[in-house]
């Protein structure tokens, strides 16, 4: 048999070591990441894989670790389209122990907002993703850390895919519950350190929502950004549900104004028809137009004779009403416009006052721990031996922060002077019960005549100074509250 041993075909079998492909991962490549975690994106049996593990100078610390296995715990409980999947944990060559997670070939809602999208791949994104925190939700997952840079789009149909659950929490554990968030997209109460929820996570939803449509859904997003979590949604079902709403109302605003035009432009020629058949006159050029009325109403008596005899079958002939006159249909029309004109321009100055309140609230925020940033100073030093110094120094912070309330109210809107109120108060109130909280040590009602005299004189003369400057600033605020009123 002629053998041709230029010929590499074949058609036996392959031994299962001689194509064998390789379980480990390769092509490492590390991708820009903040925090104590790091990314990198590798390859393995022809797919690519994300890899998040630990920074290598919190890998030996304990708590780093419960924090990841603790995120791994919760995303292995979620499958669902618009969540980013997780396929395991194991240890990599090069990442040690990490997360192995779905590869997404996308951009970050930021980035996918400035390519100008159309409205409606916009909703679209917007559905996916209260379809995705809805899903966590109903696993009572909170995610704790929703921003654009959390939210990737692929570019391949625009598919939502919410990353990063490095800071979700679950009522299922009862441990590593420290506060996390980003500051910029954090609820009040996070930034306060009282219990979330999935109302937490609908706060941030907000502004994203203002990130897609920054001139719509603003009834919505307000909504949503409310400084108390009770008034605002309950469920990202009610959000949703909200926002069909609003594009119901859109599309029946068109509908409405062409109904109304149908009805003026009817009314206008019924008269005319009523006098083309019966061979009235209409009114002549003369005769002065009537101010603000559209028709003139006439009523014609029929002359006929009335039967001397009726029978059952036949009816008096009674006047006859009818309308006619010349329809003002420039004014009508515009009695309309003016009416859209004042809704409009009531709406806009609704949605200006609320987006004053926003930012007052915000910069708020920033105010207040600049104001109590000296306490913050002397509760943390080595210098702290009495409760005067401590007690004052509060009051000169809350008096301060007060005051500026006080400014920053006066420049907003009179219908949000009271919710900022509210908001800054309560703000005030849980800042400076923090101290309480968080230095039992330092005991706010000591006895200060058992320090000796060469110890404590000095500390009684800073802390008169203090006590003077609190109640400056107490009656400078009382001052301005007395003028509001």
């Amino acid at each position: 048999m002629f053998e041709n041993r230029d010929d590499i075909s074949n058609s036996g079998f392959f031994q299962e070591d001689e194509y064998r492909i390789s379980d480990d991962f390769t092509g490492h490549s590390e991708i820009a990441a903040r925090g104590y975690c790091r990314l990198f994106k590798a390859q393995r049996q022809g797919q690519w894989f994300v890899l998040k593990s630990l920074k290598p100078e919190y890998a030996a610390d304990p708590v780093f670790q419960g924090l990841l296995a603790k995120e791994y715990g919760l995303m292995m409980q979620l499958n669902h389209p618009n969540i980013v999947r997780f396929y395991g944990m194991e240890q990599d060559a090069v990442a040690g122990t990490c997360i192995v997670m779905e590869y997404v070939d996308g951009r970050t809602l930021e980035a996918f907002v400035s390519e100008n999208p159309p409205q409606s791949v916009r909703k679209a994104v917007a559905r996916q993703l209260l379809d995705a925190l809805g899903y966590c939700h109903g696993k009572q997952i909170t995610h704790r850390d929703l921003k654009p840079s959390n939210v990737l789009v692929t570019y391949n149909g625009n598919a939502v895919k919410l990353i990063d659950f490095g800071l979700s929490d679950s009522d299922r554990y009862a441990v590593l519950k420290g506060r996390a968030y980003t500051e910029a997209y954090a609820a009040p109460e996070q930034l306060e350190g009282m219990d979330v929820d999935c109302r937490t996570d609908l706060y941030a939803f907000g502004l994203l929502l203002r990130t897609l449509f920054p001139s719509r859904y603003g009834r919505v997003a307000r909504k949503c950004l409310q400084p108390r979590k009770e008034k605002r949604y309950n469920s990202t079902a009610e959000v949703a549900e909200a926002m069909r709403k609003h594009d119901l109302r859109r599309k029946r605003i068109p509908w409405l104004v062409a109904f109304l035009l149908a009805i003026i432009a009817l009314l206008v020629a019924l008269p005319l028809l009523w006098n083309h058949l019966h061979g009235t006159e209409q009114s002549s050029p003369e005769t002065p137009p009537v101010p603000d009325t559209v028709y003139q109403v006439l009523t014609y008596k029929d002359t006929r004779p009335e039967p001397r005899i009726k029978s059952e079958n036949q009816t008096l002939h009674h006047p006859v009403t009818i309308i006619t006159g010349t329809a003002d249909t420039a004014a009508l029309t515009a009695r309309v416009q003016r009416t859209e004109d004042t809704l409009n321009a009531r709406k806009q100055e609704e949605e200006l006052a609320q987006e004053a309140l926003d930012n007052a609230i915000y910069n708020f925020k920033f105010t207040v721990d600049s104001c109590f940033k000296p306490v913050d100073q002397y509760t943390k030093s080595d210098e702290v031996k009495t409760s005067n110094i401590l007690r004052d120094l509060l009051r000169i912070a809350e008096y301060k922060a007060r005051i500026r309330e006080c400014q920053i109210r006066g420049q907003l809107p009179k219908s949000m002077r009271n919710s900022f109120y509210y908001y800054a108060n309560d703000r005030i109130n849980a800042k400076k019960k923090t101290y309480t909280q968080n230095y039992p040590r330092i005991l706010f009602s000591t006895n200060e005549q058992q320090v000796s005299d060469p110890v404590y004189r000095p500390i009684w003369e800073q802390s008169k100074q203090y006590q003077e400057e609190g109640y400056r600033l107490r009656d400078e605020w009382e001052r301005m509250m007395r003028a509001e009123k």
